[in-house]
C-alpha cells in the first residue's frame, strides 16, 4: 500500500489537471480535449433499455435481481454466455469453466491474489495495462519480483520468445498478457501466443490474456479468440467494450483450472460476496434469446468497422506529426506514439500539453514505456473532427516545443 501511495496512478494525476480547469476555465484559453480515457463513446444496443425496462416491470424478476446469488455468477448468465461464446465468437466452453465478476479490474485482482505469493516471480510485457503492476503489488508486495518482457524495439512492435524463456526461472508463476494490447493497440499473431502458450506449459507457468479488445480487430482476427482453453491459459472478458456498457461491470473468466477456480471463489467472497445479480440477470436477458444474438452480432460488426474507419484516420493524423512515430493499431481503442525527439518524460510531455493545449492524453510511463504517450480515439468515434482538432492542437505544441528548444 505504501508503495500504491508513494507512487499515484500519473492518469490520476493528469485527472486531477483536468478538474481544475473545468473550475477555472477561464485561465485556461481552449476548451478541453479529452483523449486519455479508454471507454467507448457509441451507445450501446438499444435492446439494453427495453431488457431492463422488462426486469422492472416484472416482479419476480426484479426480486431476484436485487438478491445474492452465487459467487462464481447467476446459473442463467453463465449458460448464456457459453452460447454468446459460442455463437459470437465460436469458442465452445463449457459452464464449469465460467466464472463472474463485478468487472476484469476486479477480476485481475483476484486471479492475482490466487496464484501469487511474495517469494514468486511474474513477468509482464512492456508496455503493459497500467493496472496489472499496481494490482500484483495491492494482491503481494513490492517483494515479488517483476520482470518485463520487451514487446517493442527500436519502435517497431516485435516480440521475441527467446527473450521470453530467458525471463523464465523456477520461481515464475504468471505471464500477464493483453492481446489486443492497452495501450500498444497491437495483436500477438496466432504463432507468438501458441509459442507463449507451450513455453508456459513445459515450466509449469501460467498465462493470462485479457482480451478486452476483442471485438475490435482490423487487421486479422487470431485464430485464439476462438479456440478451447489451455489448461495453463485464462483467458479474461468483459462486456464493457463489445457491448459499450462499462458501467454495469460485467466480466467474466474463461479457466479450466478447477483448483484456481476454487481459490478465485475464496478470494471473491472475502472480497464482495457475488457479482452483481441486475447486472448479470441484464446480460442474461439481453443474450438469452436467438433473435437477439442476431442483433449483438451485427452491433459488434458494425462496430467494429466503424472503429476501424476511425483508427486509421486517427493513425494517418499521428503519424504525420513532426518528430513523432506512431505504431498502427491493429486492434483496440488507440494510437501509441513515441515522442523522444521532443521529450523523453511523457509525463511532462502530456502535463505541458494539458496545461499548454488543453488537450488530455496518457502517459506512457505508467504502462511501463516513458517516451511513448497513448491517445485513445473511442472516445470520439462518432465526433472525430474532435480528434483532429487534438491533434492539430498537439502539432502546435510540437512547433512550439521545438522552437523554444532551438532558441535555448
Amino acid at each position: 500500500m505504501k508503495y500504491l501511495i508513494e507512487n499515484p496512478n500519473v492518469i490520476r494525476e493528469i485527472m486531477n489537471l483536468i478538474e481544475e480547469i473545468k473550475k477555472e476555465p477561464a485561465k485556461f484559453p481552449r476548451k478541453l480535449i479529452y483523449l486519455a480515457g479508454g471507454w467507448p463513446q457509441d451507445p450501446p444496443p438499444k435492446l439494453l433499455k427495453e431488457t431492463i425496462i422488462n426486469i422492472l416491470n416484472d416482479e419476480k424478476k426484479f426480486l431476484r435481481s436485487v438478491q445474492y446469488g452465487p459467487t462464481r455468477g447467476l446459473t442463467e448468465t453463465i449458460e448464456t454466455i457459453v452460447v454468446y461464446e459460442r455463437e459470437i465468437f465460436n469458442r465452445k466452453v463449457e459452464p464449469d469453466n465460467i466464472f463472474i465478476g463485478n468487472g476484469s479490474t476486479e477480476l485481475t485482482f483476484s486471479l492475482i491474489n490466487s496464484v501469487l505469493d511474495d517469494e514468486h516471480e511474474i513477468i509482464l510485457t512492456r508496455p503493459h495495462y497500467l493496472n496489472y503492476l499496481r494490482q500484483t503489488i495491492l494482491a503481494t508486495s513490492p517483494a515479488v519480483k517483476v520482470k518485463y518482457w520487451n514487446l517493442i524495439k527500436n519502435n517497431e512492435y516485435y516480440p521475441s520468445l527467446d527473450e521470453l524463456q530467458s525471463l523464465i526461472t523456477d520461481k515464475t508463476v504468471l505471464i500477464i498478457l493483453s492481446s489486443p494490447g492497452n495501450p500498444d493497440a497491437r495483436i500477438l499473431d496466432d504463432e507468438t501466443y501458441r509459442g507463449i502458450i507451450e513455453i508456459a506449459k513445459d515450466k509449469g507457468v501460467l498465462v493470462i490474456n485479457d482480451i478486452a479488445y476483442r471485438g475490435f480487430w482490423y487487421s486479422r482476427k487470431p485464430e485464439y479468440f476462438s479456440k478451447e482453453i489451455e489448461e495453463n491459459e485464462i483467458i479474461i472478458c468483459t462486456f464493457s467494450k463489445e457491448l459499450r456498457i462499462p458501467g454495469l461491470r460485467m466480466a467474466y473468466i474463461l479457466c479450466n483450472n478447477e483448483e484456481i477456480l476454487k481459490r478465485m471463489e475464496v478470494i471473491e467472497q472475502t472480497i464482495n460476496l457475488c457479482p452483481n445479480s441486475f447486472s448479470q440477470l441484464i446480460i442474461a436477458e439481453l443474450l438469452g434469446k436467438r433473435d437477439n444474438l442476431k442483433i449483438i452480432s451485427e452491433f459488434i460488426e458494425k462496430g467494429r468497422l466503424l472503429y476501424k474507419k476511425v483508427s486509421e484516420f486517427t493513425y494517418e493524423n499521428v503519424k504525420d506529426l513532426e518528430g513523432v512515430f506512431a505504431l498502427k493499431p491493429e486492434a483496440g481503442f488507440y494510437v501509441f506514439f513515441n515522442h523522444e525527439k521532443i521529450e523523453k518524460n511523457s509525463k511532462k510531455f502530456c502535463n505541458d500539453l494539458l496545461i499548454k493545449k488543453q488537450v488530455a492524453l496518457a502517459p506512457g510511463y505508467d504502462f511501463g514505456l516513458d517516451g511513448w504517450t497513448r491517445l485513445s480515439f473511442s472516445l470520439a468515434v462518432l465526433t472525430p473532427e474532435y480528434i483532429k482538432e487534438g491533434i492539430t492542437r498537439i502539432k502546435e505544441f510540437i512547433e512550439e516545443e521545438k522552437s523554444v528548444k532551438e532558441i535555448l
